[in-house]
C-alpha cells in the first residue's frame, strides 16, 4: 500500500505547537453571573408582585443586583458577552427589593397598628357561642379594620 498525499501528515495537517503555560484551547465566555442575576431578579420581581412572599423578594433582589454588577463588571473587561441579562438582573433585583421592602413594611405596620383590635376580635371569637355572636365579632373587626 502507498500513501497517498491526503494521508500524509504535513505541516499543514500537523496542529500547531503549544508553548508552556499557553492554554491550547480559547477561554470560554463568563457569562454565568450575569444569567444568574437575571433568574434571580425575575424570580425575586415575582415574589414581590405575590405579596405573600415580599418577603423573600428581598434578600433574593438584593442577590440579584449583586450577581448584576459582578456579571457587568466581566463584561466591562470582556470576559463575558452578555451585557443585557447583567443589566435587566440588576434592573429586576432592584426593582423586587424596593417593592418587597415597600410591601413589607406596609404590611408590617398594618398589623402592628391594628394588633389591638386582632386581640379584641380573638377575644370575641373564644366568647361567643353562636355562630350570630361570631358574626357579630367579624362585623366589629371589619368596622375596626376599616376606619
Amino acid at each position: 500500500m502507498t500513501d497517498s498525499p491526503a494521508d500524509r501528515p504535513g505541516p499543514e495537517r500537523m496542529p500547531p505547537p503549544v508553548a508552556p503555560g499557553y492554554r491550547a484551547t480559547p477561554a470560554g465566555r463568563r457569562n454565568g453571573m450575569g444569567t444568574a442575576a437575571l433568574v434571580l431578579g425575575v424570580l425575586a420581581l415575582v415574589l414581590a408582585v405575590l405579596i405573600v412572599f415580599s418577603a423573600l423578594a428581598v434578600p433574593l433582589g438584593l442577590l440579584a443586583a449583586i450577581l448584576g454588577v459582578v456579571g457587568l463588571s466581566r463584561v466591562n473587561r470582556g470576559e463575558a458577552d452578555n451585557r443585557g441579562e447583567a443589566v435587566a438582573g440588576i434592573v429586576t433585583g432592584l426593582l423586587a427589593l424596593v417593592i418587597g421592602v415597600v410591601f413589607v413594611v406596609s404590611i408590617g405596620t398594618f398589623f402592628t397598628t391594628h394588633a389591638n383590635d386582632f386581640s379584641s376580635f380573638g377575644r370575641c371569637i373564644n366568647k361567643s357561642t353562636t355562630s350570630q355572636e361570631r358574626e357579630a365579632c367579624a362585623r366589629r373587626l371589619s368596622d375596626q379594620l376599616g376606619r
